[in-house]
Parts: C-alpha cells; structure tokens; sequence
C-alpha cells in the first residue's frame, strides 16, 4: 500500500510506457513523493490537466503520444506551463537531449540511470521553485493606480510568458470584480475558464498564495488607497471595495499592518 500524505507534499506526475521503469521510478520516490502515474503521453497530459502537478517525469519514447509533444502541449497550456518537466531518454545523442530542452523540458536524465540522479534532479527543480514562489511571496506588492499598466504584479524572468500573460489577465478581472462582496475564488477561477482547484494550483506555484488570500490582497491593497482620502468614512472604504462583513474587514487590515484602518489612516493621511 502506498503512503498516505498531506497536501503540502509535492505531486509527482510520472508517465512511463515501461511497466517496469515505471514501477522502479514509483517505489523509489512514492515515500517523499504523492505519485500519478500514466502509460504514455495522451493520458499523461489527461492526468496533468486533473490534476495539476509540482512536476513530470516523462519518457521521451512512447506510444499514441511521446513525451517531446507532452512537453509541448504542458508548456502551451495556460494551466500548466509553469511546471517543470524532466525527460527520460534511452537515447545518448545531443540531438535529442535538445530536442526535449527546446520543446521547454526543464531538465533530463539518460536511461539506464542512477535513482539518486533522479532523485536529485527532481529536488532540485522543485527547490528552485519554492525559492521563487518565496522570492515572489516577499515582494508581493499590487499597483492600484489607473495607468493602462497597472494592477499587475512584476512576475519574475523565470516565470514564462505564457504565465506572465495568465497573470495580466487574472488582475484585470480582479480590477473588474473587487467591489462585488460576492465575487470569490469560484467566480475567479469561472471568469478564468478554469477549474476551481486548477486555478488554486496555479496561483500557489506562482505566487504562493491561495485565491482566498489573493483576491484579499487586493481588496487590501484598494482600501489602502481609499483610506488615504480622509473624505471616505472607514466603513465605506470596507464596503467600496467588496467587504460584506465590516468586522472580517478590520481583522484581516490589523493582521497586515498591525493597526485598525482608521490608525493607518492617521499615519498616512
């Protein structure tokens, strides 16, 4: 039986038409690991769409879909071309340890290979990663001016222009939607054409936030601005900027800045 484990544990997909590849990759990295598992490419890009992945490890030859055109289609794809992919070759030729890099693979291993190459290869993706969603994490920081360029979060180099163009778009209909108390992570992720738990995923390996706490980033991010006109009572402020509950809207400002909207107010009016 395979372990149990919590979310926070980062999902391998792992696509593999070599039962017994397969089955030697699953055993050595299910302990650390929550593993999918597939058979080829079609039904790896099936799996990666369900279920959005911290990464794939994926055969380069295989029936009905290889993993060159696996990797291109997850990189094309705006739900999922943030993650990274190791490619598996039995092939030694550069040209096709190039050929799987130029289609957007992160990184690749040569068959037969050592488990602990692997192993460390896939922890060193996935490493890079949370650095970055920590970097991202730290610097987060909205524009709220009405400047066409606004409203957008500065997306590191990184991060692809697939992901940076998903972000555009997901801040302009925030911008649209913030004042409706109403508007929440299931009507983001509709006006995105996404899946409730794809949308999660992704806003989390981009920005390590969950839709909950980014679209109250934002809404924070707006009352700041209005609290700086003294003209604007505090209880507007909450309301103008989708807070149906005004008692919700004080606590999650105190936790931010340690201080009651109307103590921010007195700072920097």
């Amino acid at each position: 039986m395979r372990p149990d484990h919590s979310e926070d544990v980062p999902v391998i997909l792992l696509v593999e038409d070599e039962a017994d590849y397969r089955l030697l990759i699953a055993s050595d990295l299910e302990e650390d690991y929550q593993l999918v598992e597939a058979a080829n490419g079609k039904e790896g890009l099936e799996k990666a769409l369900e279920t959005i992945p911290d990464l794939v490890v994926t055969d380069l030859m295989m029936p009905v879909m290889d993993g060159i055109e696996l990797c291109r289609r997850l990189k094309a794809g705006v739900e999922t071309a943030h993650i990274p992919v190791v490619m598996l070759t039995a092939k030694t030729a550069v040209e096709s340890q190039v050929e799987g890099l130029q289609t957007g693979a992160d990184d690749y291993v040569t068959k037969p290979f050592n488990m602990l190459l692997l192993r460390t290869r896939i922890s060193n993706l996935l490493e890079t990663r949370r650095l970055l969603r920590r970097h991202v994490a730290r610097e987060f920081a909205w524009s709220t001016e009405d400047d066409p360029g606004s409203n957008t979060l500065d997306m590191p180099e990184l991060h692809s222009d697939l992901d940076r163009a998903f972000w555009e778009n997901l801040t302009r209909k925030l911008k649209a939607n913030y004042a409706d108390p109403g508007f929440n992570p299931d009507s983001l992720a509709s006006e995105l054409n996404m899946s409730p738990r794809s949308l999660q995923r992704k806003i989390k390996a981009l920005v390590d936030l969950t839709p909950v706490q980014l679209i109250a980033e934002y809404r924070l991010k707006k009352a700041e601005t209005f609290l700086k006109d003294p003209e604007v009572h505090v209880t507007d402020v909450a309301f103008e900027v989708g807070f149906g509950d005004l008692s919700h809207f004080y606590r999650i400002f105190k936790k931010k800045h340690g201080m009651n909207p109307s103590g921010y107010r007195g700072e920097k009016v």
